[in-house]
């Protein structure tokens, strides 16, 4: 009879070490919403039109170190395997119906559909953690959201932002539900 505790001890500290192990698991990114008739067209388009803009919130953390560069980059590289160089941070250069907001270090009043409407929250920096909130817009109409996370570290060279990123986009742009 003992050994059936011990097992069950064993067990629950096994399960322990890979829940603890999930806790650092970091990048993280999560779908919050993406419009049933799905938003994959907005990439060819923009490829044929011109490309889409892309804003990154707020401009003090945005600009530190690099990051819209890279984020640009990044973005570029995800959408790359569908076709090239298709994001801007340049207003006059965009030609897109649509572009993307990310809202670095997002706080939890911050949703895509504020930031579609104009929204342009102060950014802030987590204990452990920095969320970005990432929005496909057209006008003032939210397309798709997902959110991310990184390290409150991480820097925008690191492999962390480069992958949360690259899923971010991924994210936003999706077939219809009915093509999954």
């Amino acid at each position: 009879m003992a050994v059936k505790p011990l097992r069950t001890l064993m067990v629950a500290i096994g399960l322990a070490g890979l829940l603890s192990a999930c806790d650092e698991a970091t990048p993280r990114v999560v779908e919050m919403y993406i419009d049933n008739n799905g938003t994959m067209r907005y990439l060819p388009e923009a490829a044929q039109k011109g490309p889409i803009l892309v804003q990154l919130l707020p401009r003090a953390i945005a600009s530190a170190s690099g990051y819209e560069s890279i984020t640009l980059d990044l973005m570029n590289e995800a959408a790359n395997q569908r076709t090239k160089n298709i994001f801007t941070a340049n207003p006059g250069e965009a030609k897109s119906p649509v572009r993307v907001i990310h809202m670095m270090g997002a706080g939890s009043g911050v949703s895509g559909s504020s930031l579609c409407g104009g929204a342009t929250p102060e950014g802030v920096r987590g204990e452990k953690e920095l969320k970005i909130v990432s929005v496909l817009c057209q006008g003032d109409r939210r397309l798709a959201e997902m959110h991310g996370w990184v390290r409150v570290e991480t820097a925008a060279q690191d492999e962390e932002f480069r992958l949360v990123m690259l899923d971010l986009t991924n994210g936003l742009f999706k077939r219809p539900e009915t093509e999954r």
